[in-house]
């Protein structure tokens, strides 16, 4: 599950993109559209297969909390091919599901897309070892002679190059396979801790997760972007959107299992097994001290001025382009419209 499309190239595929607005400029604006229930349509981009991460817009839209808020939402699914901030920044979606260093690098770009929800407070990028590893620690795998199965150029991995010596290190491409790493033809491999580990417990491959975000790199993930242009026109759409998630996902960490079935239906390569093991990993992730004093989603400029920190010292965009970013999140409430 983990998506190996770096910052760096959905930025640059934003401008072809932008011109394929152009040619159909004259179609009607899908976000006017409403259905005969007087449901306004709403589309969302995920960011990768229908999978647990996504559990609560499956609740949210399942259980009718996206109805009750006055929406229909259409829940796209992602892939590895699937550049979902390119898709958002640029309007040919109304919101998206990104990662925070993707949504910093497209805005650096030229993108028009902000954040309005982080389903997941700690990140989930992680490395991943067998259980009868002799690396016991990240800092000692990254310091070895091993070849990882990894994206060189994700963000992640070079901040880990940038704390660690990993000079001595070979790297191979992940192609979303993990038989390199059962048969031992490398030592470790780039995983979301909720997704890859779980997968590899059921098939009977016990593993140890090193998480990056306990390095000091941890960005929010699974952020929902919204288009700018929606944002500026219709705040309080995106604000009762924005509490219906919130909404989807509190009722899925407190009853998982009905929408796991529902998940399993849209991709059946997931195991009722894995499903249930993912759901009960999830609060870890995206519970935190912000969402019990604030709500689920919640995120803090703290966290994201450390994220343009930190892509700053690993390149991924320069000052100038963190000056220019300008208002990259909001936390949108729609208490004032009565809530659901």
């Amino acid at each position: 599950m983990t998506r190996n499309i770096t910052p760096r190239q959905i930025a640059t595929l934003l401008v072809s993109t932008m011109l394929g607005l152009i040619v159909v400029s004259g179609c009607t604006d899908p976000r006017l559209a409403v259905d005969k229930a007087g449901l306004r349509t709403v589309t969302v981009q995920l960011n990768w297969f229908p999978e647990p991460e996504f559990g609560g817009f499956y609740a949210a839209k399942e259980r009718g909390i996206f109805e009750k808020a006055g929406f229909d939402v259409q829940l796209i699914k992602g892939g590895a091919d699937v550049p979902a901030p390119q898709l958002v920044a640029s309007g040919r979606v109304d919101f998206a599901v990104v990662s925070a260093p993707q949504l910093v690098t497209i805005r650096a770009r030229g993108g028009k897309a902000t954040a309005v929800f982080a389903s997941f407070q700690t990140s989930p990028r992680a490395m991943v070892v067998k259980r009868d590893s002799s690396f016991m620690t990240l800092k000692e795998l990254w310091e070895s002679d091993s070849t990882v199965m990894a994206q060189d150029g994700l963000v992640y991995i070079r901040w880990l190059n940038s704390i660690y010596d990993g000079s001595k290190l070979s790297f191979v491409p992940y192609a979303g396979s993990s038989a390199p790493f059962v048969e031992g033809k490398v030592e470790a491999m780039q995983a979301f801790a909720t997704s890859e580990p779980i997968q590899l417990e059921v098939d009977g491959v016990m593993t140890r997760v090193y998480v990056v975000g306990e390095t000091g790199y941890n960005p929010y993930d699974g952020v929902v972007a919204v288009n700018d242009a929606l944002l500026k026109s219709e705040p309080e759409l995106v604000a009762r959107f924005t509490e219906a998630v919130r909404a989807g996902w509190a009722s899925y960490l407190a009853e998982p299992e009905p929408i796991n079935k529902v998940i399993a239906a849209l991709n059946p390569d997931l195991k009722s097994t894995v499903l249930k093991l993912a759901a009960s990993k999830l609060p870890a992730f995206v519970e935190s001290e912000d969402t019990k004093s604030n709500g689920l989603g919640w995120m803090t400029d703290g966290r994201w001025n450390s994220l343009l920190s930190q892509l700053q010292s690993v390149g991924e965009i320069s000052k100038a382009e963190a000056g220019s970013i300008g208002r990259i999140f909001v936390n949108p409430s729609a208490k004032s419209s009565g809530g659901f």
